[in-house]
């Protein structure tokens, strides 16, 4: 079978109408049930049958209706005739019987009635899901729309049908051939009255559009807007409204989405659905990302008034004729938030006694003997029901019986699994109400204690007699899962309920107790049908299993399960791993034998990895017999440095003839690397092979375009050989790690790479090693000391500087406020003066730490550097490089490719900057070179040379080229402008000035430099604030202004400002706040750090309290009233432009601080600050801001007064909110 064969059949013979008009009706009602779609797939084909031989649709059975069908499947079907003259058989992937049967009906007037209504069931359906990923065929085509299109074009009444087809949540990357089945009419016909209403009943804009628009990155029309028509056609105006009227009379829009998630109700009486209608009569793609243009847009002159004021005036008059709310969610929408409503519910009662196996009840008492199976759960009596029960399908017993666990069942399953099945991958979620209802400790009672160093700690007190009651129900809930593991056919349970019964803090079983229960271990020690394993780990250990014939299965599932550990590369190994190892395979020395995996299908550095283990517990148990012989035999015999020299050479650019040509290892470098890596003398040294391997290695960096910085600080690279998705060269660190420290030949190899290693990323090996003996699988951390620092000792030993392991751990403890602090202590013995021995090795190990630092996280390293200072001021905040660098990436990040920053130089002599295709039509003129065109080198945008940029001057009647990109023929732009970037120059221009502008421009480099420079001398005091501001205004682009890379462990400006010294924060914050809006991103939500920096540099707090608050505000992310209130006294003590100060307050309204502060800028308060007025805050404020002020003004008792500027808007949108929020 096929995976998109259908399998509800409807039988019919296609050429008898009354057989049509039954299968038709039959699909109707599946419609209307629901029963058409099977997981969100369409379910059903209609096939031909006849005398007993039934056969799929053919194209042939249209009728004379085959060339409609061949209209409306090669706009549905990618534009493709691939299936109109080809055989349809039953290992045809072909699904368009559908189509095929209304185009059989549509030959029989007789059939209009059942058609007509059958296309109507098709279009509420598709508005009922409003998802293009509900409606699929397969996985190109959607249900329905050639049906639907086939009766418009037979009958145009109901091409408004058509229109509302296309719902608003229209998957158009996947399905953009959808968009040409409305188009077509409207080329064919025009705007007639019919086109015109299959707009209006269109809920998606972007249909509405495509409709006249083809382009969805330009906005060139192929044919007559509908705004055009209506203007050249006045008299139709009335018609349209009228229309739109009766559309809102019939039924609301559509929305585009719905909040499914949230817990309060959606206000949806301020949407606008007439306006919408008015957004799409004229091309507007380009404007959905510019607010200026969108504004604009919305004040083009249209029939004697604005689009904006017509649209109002037509959204007031459908109000005041229909009742209730213009638009409305999906049905499918509604029914999801119901059940994220009841989902909840449930949540809140997760944790009560006795929920969770209230919930599960009703579903256990109806299965088979259900009253005897539930006294086993209770008590463990009845077990024979238990062993009665074969496989049992859940789903449809729990929705007929238990609706409470068929909710809980359904939210956690998967729409293309919903069957036994995707309940056994999802059976810890789906247990999960009774697993914590059974396994809380519901009868505890929590006490603080006071310890004797004053810390306090909070316990959870059981009796003795409620311990034994929880123990009991521990086992309750072992027996629920018996009871599941048989009604889900014995089939083997994920590695994620196994670890949930195995590997908690308190487990409920040992894994080989758990593999007795659980498994079928005849069989999956005979198949190696390990669940826990990927099928490549599998296949590797199919060689073992010879090897553990005669072993207690369980115990023989359990070896397997480590090996396969071992050699998943998926699985970073940590601390329970090697736990498992000690306690299952090293109690017996013949489970220590490498016999056991030695005739595995292929060697894996898993395998070496345990050897080694194995030979180094060994080594330090003082234990040496033949099993330690046989493991020093396994490793010498296996290759390894050959291995681990391949891998580190996979990692690496090797010249080809395909990917790299001209760079990466040659064959001779390669040996060389394998020589080192393997040999017991080799010729190169370790200096010689970092400087040949380093260039070539695969970097795992932060990538912005052209940008690329090391990902972990200026001085540690990231490698993908640590990062690469599966293993992260743990295995190789940690063999070497183990054979370095043996007295055995191996020792010398094993030493050399841990040194490669080292020297290339010191800490990331010690993340490696420390992930072996970490508690956790993905964060290192160790709870006991003892065992942190003892393997710290042991990096050091092994030759990892002191200095970069204790910045590492610092790191790691980075959120653990208590050790945190122990780290700035220590490091404040940077300064120490003290003499004596401990005084020295305090501040020797601090300035080691200070070295260690580099190779850690910046942003850690950062607010490490920061809080120090800040705790002890006399350990200077020594960060100026690094300020400076986080300077010029901002710069580079930020700065304007070398044609915009030319327009602005210009001004008002550049006539035009921008896209080719856009230039306005009275500057484009014929084209010509002279002698002074430059075309001898490139000339492209920066950063992208792919797009080509042309610099032309107006010279008469004629544009000539003053500079070109080299690869463009000079002779092309006889014909057409090339795409790419234009500007154009008027006649005045000096052409050898300018020209030679633009090759200084060109050197980006030269540019950041100067720019950072200057930059730094403003915050120095040496220039004044207008000269920086122009030159920023001129060369940093601060729409979508980014004052980081952002990627949390890299240091960004917003990270910085706090650190800098309060004229040199002011002036920085001026700066960039200043440039634009958006540089408020600078502040980065620390609203609360900065007043609570204020505080600690008054004195008001010590550091501490600042610690501990600043702490808290970032994991709660909140601001106090009083950071906020300080922040914009700040704001406006500094002089920045008041009208970005609203537009922050706007977005943050939440503070009542905020909005008293547009209600004082609204009264003049602030006029007198020289940093604008309210008048110039609302020409700068797009029409969408300035209509969120009256709900603010509104709020204070002048609000009248206040508002009076926002009555004479000229935006409609504006005054509609005033007249909304107007205190009469």
């Amino acid at each position: 079978m096929n995976q998109f064969d259908k399998n509800k059949i409807i039988t019919l013979d296609i050429q008898e109408p009354q057989q049509i008009k039954a299968a038709l009706i039959q699909y109707q009602t599946m419609l209307i049930c629901g029963e058409a779609f099977k997981e969100e797939q369409f379910d059903v084909e209609f096939r031909h049958s006849n005398a007993g031989k039934v056969r799929r649709l053919q194209t042939s059975d249209a009728g004379s209706n085959f060339g409609l069908l061949k209209s409306a499947l090669i706009k549905g079907q990618g534009g493709s005739e691939r299936y109109l003259n080809e055989e349809i058989t039953d290992q045809s992937e072909v699904y368009i019987s559908e189509p095929i049967l209304f185009a059989a009906a549509l030959q029989y007037p007789e059939l209009k009635e059942t058609i007509v209504a059958t296309v109507k069931a098709i279009v509420d359906y598709s508005r009922r899901v409003n998802d293009t990923d509900e409606i699929w065929i397969d996985d190109t085509d959607v249900f329905g729309v050639e049906a639907v299109y086939m009766l418009a074009k037979t009958d145009l009444q109901y091409l408004y049908l058509l229109g509302q087809f296309f719902f608003p949540y229209w998957d158009e990357d996947h399905t953009g051939d959808c968009i040409n089945y409305l188009a077509e009419f409207l080329a064919e016909l025009g705007w007639h009255p019919e086109v015109i209403k299959a707009y209006i009943w269109c809920d998606n804009a972007s249909f509405r559009l495509g409709m006249f628009m083809n382009n969805p990155y330009s906005d060139a029309q192929t044919h007559q807007t509908l705004g055009e028509y209506l203007t050249e056609n006045p008299c139709q105006y009335g018609t349209f409204k009228q229309s739109v009227i009766e559309r809102f009379q019939a039924e609301p829009v559509l929305l585009y989405s719905y909040d499914e998630h949230s817990d309060e109700e959606e206000d949806l009486s301020g949407c606008n659905p007439v306006v919408w209608l008015y957004e799409t009569l004229f091309p507007r793609r380009r404007h959905f990302y510019d607010d200026d243009l969108e504004d604009a847009f919305m004040q083009q002159p249209f029939m004697g008034s604005t689009l904006e004021n017509e649209a109002y005036d037509l959204q007031g008059m459908v109000k005041g004729q229909v009742d209730g709310l213009l638009v409305k969610p999906a049905e499918s929408a509604l029914r999801k938030r119901a059940r994220y409503k009841a989902y909840q519910e449930r949540d809140e009662h997760r944790y009560d006694l006795n929920y969770g196996t209230e919930v599960l009840k009703p579903l256990i008492l109806a299965m088979p003997q259900g009253d005897r199976l539930w006294l086993y759960i209770e008590s463990g009596t009845e077990r024979d029901a238990l062993d009665a029960i074969n496989e049992i399908e859940l789903i449809p017993l729990a929705k007929a019986h238990a609706p409470l666990m068929f909710e809980h069942i359904d939210d956690q399953l998967c729409s293309w699994q919903y069957n036994n099945r995707g309940i056994l991958d999802e059976i810890e979620n789906i247990l999960d109400l009774a697993r914590d209802d059974l396994l809380t400790d519901h009868f505890g009672d929590e006490s603080t204690i006071e310890l004797a160093n004053g810390l306090t700690t909070t316990l959870t007190v059981t009796l003795d007699s409620d311990i034994t009651l929880l123990a009991a129900r521990r086992e309750q809930y072992l027996r629920i899962v018996d009871v599941f593991y048989r009604a889900l056919g014995k089939r083997e349970f994920n590695e994620y309920m196994m670890e949930s019964l195995t590997e908690e803090d308190e487990p409920l079983l040992s894994r080989q107790d758990y593999y007795r229960r659980y498994s079928q271990l005849d069989e999956a020690v005979i198949n190696g049908s390990v669940n826990e394993t990927t099928t490549a780990t599998t296949t590797a250990t199919n060689g073992i299993l010879s090897a553990l014939e005669g072993l207690d299965p369980a115990l023989a599932r359990d070896v397997q399960s480590i090996f396969g550990t071992f050699i998943d590369r998926d699985e970073i190994l940590y601390k329970l791993h090697f736990q498992r190892v000690d306690s299952v395979l090293r109690t017996s020395r013949e489970l220590c034998h490498p016999k056991l995996w030695a005739d595995c299908e292929l060697a894996d550095m898993g395998f070496f990895a345990l050897a080694s283990y194995q030979l180094f517990n060994d080594f330090n148990q003082r234990i040496g017999d033949d099993v330690t012989e046989a493991l020093f035999n396994f490793l010498n015999e296996q290759h390894i440095w050959q291995m681990a020299a391949a891998k580190i050479i996979r990692s690496c650019r090797v010249r080809d003839d395909h990917h790299f040509p001209n760079s990466g290892l040659i064959d001779a470098d390669i040996t060389r690397i394998k020589a080192y890596f393997t040999a017991d003398k080799p010729e190169d040294d370790q200096a010689e092979l970092l400087a040949l391997i380093t260039p070539h290695l695969y970097r795992d960096d932060v990538n912005r375009g052209e940008l690329h910085v090391n990902k972990f600080s200026e001085y540690q690279p990231g490698y993908t050989l640590f990062h690469d998705r599966d293993d992260d060269f743990q295995r190789f660190t940690l063999i070497a790690f183990w054979l370095r420290q043996l007295p055995l030949p191996l020792r010398v190899q094993a030493d050399r790479l841990w040194r490669f290693l080292i020297a290339l990323a010191p800490v990331r090996v010690a993340r490696n090693i420390m992930r072996a003996h970490s508690d956790e699988p993905w964060d290192v951390t160790i709870n006991t000391p003892l065992d942190e620092i003892n393997v710290t000792e042991q990096l050091e030993k092994a030759g990892i500087k002191s200095g970069q392991l204790n910045a590492y751990e610092m790191s790691r403890h980075f959120h653990d406020n208590k050790c945190y602090q122990q780290w700035l202590d220590a490091y404040s013995e940077i300064t120490s003066t003290a003499t004596g021995m401990f005084g020295s090795i305090d501040r020797k190990k601090a300035e080691a730490m200070c070295e260690g630092l580099k190779y850690i996280n910046e942003h850690t390293k950062i607010g490490f550097l920061h809080d120090v200072s800040l705790k002890y001021p006399e350990v200077s905040l020594d960060i100026e490089h690094d300020f400076k660098r986080a300077l010029k990436l901002m710069v580079r990040l930020n700065i304007r490719s070398w044609e915009n920053a030319l327009a602005y130089e210009y001004g008002q002599a550049c006539l035009y900057v921008g896209d080719g295709d856009d230039a306005p039509e009275n500057l484009l003129k014929p084209i010509a070179s002279d002698q002074h065109t430059v075309h001898d080198k490139p000339c492209y945008v920066d950063g992208c040379s792919w797009l080509k940029s042309t610099v032309l001057q107006q010279c008469g009647e004629q544009n000539i080229i003053l500079m070109a990109d080299h690869e463009v023929p000079l002779d092309s732009y006889q014909h057409s402008l090339p795409r790419g970037t234009l500007l154009i120059f008027n006649s005045e221009v000096e052409n050898k000035t300018l020209l030679a502008r633009i090759a200084e421009l060109q050197d980006t480099t030269a540019r950041i430099e100067h720019l950072c420079e200057q930059t730094w001398a403003y915050l120095e005091g040496e220039i004044d604030y207008d000269s920086i501001a122009n030159l920023y205004n001129a060369h940093l682009a601060m729409d979508g202004f980014r004052p980081s890379l952002d990627e949390y462990r890299l240091y960004s400006m917003n990270q910085f400002i706090w650190t800098l010294d309060k004229p040199r924060r002011n002036r920085l914050a001026k700066l960039l706040l200043n440039q634009d809006c958006h540089g408020f991103k600078v502040l980065d939500e620390n609203y609360e750090k900065c007043w609570l920096l204020h505080r600690l540099e008054q004195g008001e707090i010590d550091f501490n309290e600042y610690f501990e608050k600043v702490r808290e505000s970032q994991r709660l992310r909140e601001t106090s009233e009083e950071a906020m209130q300080f922040m914009l006294n700040w704001l406006i003590e500094i002089g920045v432009n008041l009208a970005h100060i609203t537009r922050f307050c706007i977005k943050h309204t939440q503070f009542d601080v905020c909005c008293e502060f547009i209600q004082n800028h609204a009264r003049g308060i602030y006029d007198h600050k020289d940093q604008g007025s309210f008048a110039q805050t609302l020409a700068y404020l797009y029409a969408g801001r300035r209509a969120q002020l009256p709900e603010i003004l509104s709020r204070a008792n002048d609000a009248s007064q206040l508002m009076e500027p926002l009555t004479k808007d000229k935006s409609r949108l504006v005054k509609e909110a005033v007249m909304k929020f107007m205190v009469h």
